[in-house]
């Protein structure tokens, strides 16, 4: 059946960018309050891959799930 490794897929990649979602939220609030002055910048950068993250990883996990359990 080809839905359930394509959702045990896409959660592991939800979980895996939950995970790198708050990672990174605690990277950019170290940065941030070490270098105020750049924080615009890698600030907005830091924010994109934050989402972006979040939104790839179970898309691609939909797809990778059923070629690695299939």
């Amino acid at each position: 059946m080809m839905g359930d490794p394509a959702i045990i897929g896409a959660l592991a990649g939800l979980a895996l960018g939950i995970v790198d979602f708050v990672v990174l939220g605690f990277v950019k609030a170290r940065m941030a309050a070490e270098r105020p002055s750049e924080r615009l910048g890698a600030s907005v950068a830091i924010e994109i891959a934050r989402v972006s993250q979040l939104i790839l990883f179970p898309l691609v996990g939909w797809f990778v799930g059923p070629a690695l359990m299939g």
